[in-house]
This record gives C-alpha cells, structure tokens and sequence, in this order.
C-alpha cells in the first residue's frame, strides 16, 4: 500500500493467526484506503490479544495500546472525532503504552482540537515531542508541522516563524506556505512572495497562493505566468480563460490572443469537442471586440472543417468576413440552413404580435376602434385638471394698515392677551382633609355669622377658677421620670 514519502509497496498474502499479523494487515488496509476492512482486522486483532493475555492484565494493556490507536485513527478518518478522542484520551490517562505509541495519540488529539481547545493542545505538544527516534521521519515532521501552526494559533509568532524557517532550511514540502501566512497576517505581501518558490515549484498549491498574492498586488501578467505552471488545470477552458483576461488586463489584447491560440493547439488534442467548440466561439468574439476579424475568421474555419454542421459558428463567421469581405460573406451565408415555416403560422400577425418589436419602415396595423379608444384615453390623460381656488386664511387680530407689530412678541407679552377664565367647578372636590360635598348642610347650621339677625338664648358664663399656688396638689399622680442617658443622636 501507500506507505511514507508517497512509494508503492508491494502487497505480500499475509497470515493473520495472531493479533501482529492481524495488525499489520490493518494497517495495509489503512494505507490503501479501505477503512471499513482495516476496522474489522483490528477489531479481530483486539479479540486475540484480549484471549492471549487474558491472565495478566498489564501487559494485555500494554499490547492492547497500539491497537486502540489505530482504531481511532481509523475514526478520525471516517470523521468520527468525538470517539476517536475517547480512545486517544483513554490510552494516554493508562499511559500503559510505549513512548512512541503515546506521542502519536498525542499529536492526533492536536488534530482533532485544530483551532479550539488551545490549553489542551500545549499539553500534548509536550508529549508528542519527546518521542524517541523510533518514529519514522514523517511522523516526526507531522509533530513539528502541528507544534509550529499551534504556536501560530497561539499568537507566539517569533516561535513560529523560528520553527518554519528551520523546516524551510530542512526541506519540508508546505513549510514556506507557513512562513509566507505570518508575513500575509501582518499585511506584507512581497516579503511573503519572497518566501515562496514561485519560478523553480511545480507545486500547485505554491502556485495558486503566489497567484492570489501577485493579484493583490496588481501584477496580472506574472499572476497569469504562475497560473500557466499547473499542469493539472492547464486543459481546463475555464482556467484558460482566466489567463487570456489575466494577460489582457497587465499586457493587452495582443498578448491574450497570443495565449488563445497556444491554448486552443493544446485543446485540440487534449480537450473533449463540446469544451473546444466552446472556447473557440469565446475566442473568436474576443477578435472581433478588439477589432481582428481576419483571426477570427480563420480560427472559425478550422474549426468548421472539422465540426462543419455547427451553426453558432457559421453565423459568427458571417460576421466577422463581413467586416473586410462582403462578397464572400454572401457566399458563406448560402451555407446557411434553411428554415422550413410551417404553413399554418401567418407570419404578419408575428409580426404585429405582443412582445415583437416592429422594425423601422414597417407599418404597424392597427384596428380602428382600438385607435379610438386609444385616442379617448390620449385625450382624458392630457386634460388639465382645475385648480380649486384656495380660500385666503387672514390672522384673527388684524391691524388696519399692515400685520400685527407685536406678532414677533410671545403671545402672553402681548396687549391684547387675556388669559381664559377657570371654571368655576374646578374647586368642587377640593379642600382641607376631611371637607366633601356632603358635609356642607351641616356647615351652614354651625356658621353663627349668618344668624346675627336671630334670637339668641343667653349663655351662663363659667366660674373664674382662682390661680393655684406653685405646689401641686397631693392627689394628682406624678409624671414618668426622664431617662437619663445620651441624647437623641
């Protein structure tokens, strides 16, 4: 299977009577891609090593730990990270496994965090680097791939860029993307072109970025250079395009058709007929907009000697002969198919029908009670409609000879304001605690001062009381003494 560094092994029948075995044909099977197989041989292998050491539990751990592992491995690749994090979490709280077996788990639950959970990933950064030697050289530069991008999450970014420059100097494929991404978050495009391989790579996603990079930056030609580079998308007319407008907008027009015709010779002999046909259209109304009907004409030939049924390509190449060749435009359009109408279609009332405009010089039939009410409607819509005169509103205090001089002063400052009287009924209802409506009857009999011209019934008068001396009399019971103590506050 596919194994590290991108190389084919070759497949060998493999026993699987004990859980090695068992395992390593898992782990075949786990290269190869084919995940449901290498689930169910690990799931055999734990079954034989569970029964093999069934009386000491220990080392049953301990053999067990590699292959929970790759269980999990197996789950995080399906996209089950929830379980495959319980596995990975079980084995390094046991820690019955080796050093090599933990630093792995350890740096999969890295993966699995990615942006989220920062404090956990440093714990098991740790772990992961100090694995033993016994690792192989992919699994070492995987740990310090993720120990690098968990400094750059973490905002360290000296430690970052420390550690990707060392993998650039190493020779680690995406390192110098790395580096690049710290100089592009800190708003400094050329340093992070500088970093990137652009005219020696072949990789396509150093391309594409040095691409995305060059456009920020204005620079279309070179952007479209870089694009020329993926070998992978150079048969696509969607790609093609995009580098003909690239060229056109950083070096013009003649560059762009200069591309155009190289992309249309490698599409010739790579690209299916529908794709062709289509750019070839594309590029020949590209000629014509920038004013080269004889390209486009001859580009239209070669492709009618080919595919000479094609009528979107006659009616363009009628176009594009007309502009320098009307008698051989003539001659080209009696290629043309003819179009059987079928007799029951009357093709003036297509003429005159909704949704058809009537060219210039022919005349529009028009039924005549239609003209009239047309006429009505023309005549009732330009009436013009009365005006109602507007009654002319004077101010209520009008001065002989000219406005009011005191209009400009507020209204209670004025001469003539008079404040409006209370109602006399505002003050039922109120009064002293105690005073209603009710009890006014019973007012009026108290109120002497309205009864002086009636009778009254002489009074006796109270005894005078002679004044007492000083002393108290016996009798009267004495007052509760003061309180001694501090005052009230």
């Amino acid at each position: 299977g596919k194994q590290w560094y991108q190389r084919r092994v070759r497949v060998i029948g493999l026993r699987e009577s004990t859980y090695e075995l068992s395992y390593n044909s898992a782990c075949y099977c786990l290269a190869t891609g084919n995940l449901v197989e290498a689930n169910n041989k690990l799931n055999r292998a734990r079954d034989l090593c569970s029964k093999e050491f069934e009386d000491d539990e220990t080392d049953a751990k301990c053999e067990l730990a590699p292959i929970e592992v790759m269980r999990g491995l197996c789950l995080q690749t399906e996209g089950n990270d929830k379980d495959a994090m319980e596995i990975y979490s079980t084995v390094l709280k046991e820690k019955y496994g080796d050093s090599q077996t933990l630093s792995v788990a350890a740096n999969n639950i890295i993966c699995i965090n990615k942006e989220q959970n920062m404090f956990d990933s440093k714990k098991k950064v740790k772990i992961a680097t100090n694995a033993p030697k016994k690792l192989t050289k992919a699994q070492l530069l995987s740990i310090e791939f993720n120990s690098c991008l968990l400094s750059y999450h973490t905002n360290h970014m000296e430690q970052f860029r420390k550690k990707s420059a060392e993998m650039v100097a190493e020779g680690v494929p995406m390192a110098h993307l790395l580096l690049a991404s710290s100089y592009i978050r800190d708003k400094k495009l050329n340093d992070a072109l500088n970093v990137l391989p652009v005219e020696n790579s072949s990789d396509e996603k150093t391309l594409l970025a040095a691409s995305q990079l060059l456009l920020k930056l204005g620079s279309f030609a070179d952007a479209a250079s870089a694009l020329i580079k993926i070998k992978s998308l150079a048969d696509k007319p969607g790609m093609a395009s995009l580098i003909s407008t690239l060229y056109f907008l950083g070096s013009g027009p003649e560059k762009a058709v200069e591309f155009m015709d190289k992309s249309l010779k490698d599409l010739a002999e790579t690209c299916d007929p529908a794709n062709l046909i289509k750019w070839t259209l594309i590029c020949a109304r590209f000629r014509l907009a920038y004013d080269m009907p004889k390209d486009a004409a001859s580009s239209l030939e070669t492709l009618l000697s080919k595919y000479p049924g094609n009528v979107k390509a006659l009616a363009l190449l009628i176009r594009s002969v007309s502009q320098f060749d009307v008698s051989r435009a003539y001659e080209v359009a009696k290629r043309l198919p003819e179009i059987e109408i079928p007799s029951d279609i009357d093709l003036e009332e297509l003429e005159i029908g909704t949704g058809v405009t009537a060219a210039r010089g022919l005349r529009k039939v028009i039924n005549p009670e239609d003209a009239k009410i047309s006429e009505a409607n023309r005549r009732f819509e330009t009436k013009e409609k009365k005006r109602k005169k507007k009654k002319i509103r004077l101010p209520k205090v009008l001065v002989e000879g000219g406005p009011d001089p005191e209009r400009w002063i507020p209204r209670q400052e004025r001469s003539y304001y008079r404040r409006k009287k209370r109602n006399r009924n505002e003050a039922i209802g109120k009064g002293s605690q105690g005073l209603s409506s009710a009890n006014k009857s019973a007012e009026a009999a108290l109120d002497m001062s309205k009864k002086v011209g009636k009778k009254t019934e002489p009074v006796a008068e109270e005894p005078v009381v002679p004044p007492q001396s000083g002393k108290q009399p016996a009798n009267k019971p004495k007052g509760k003494p003061k309180k001694k103590g501090k005052g009230k506050w």
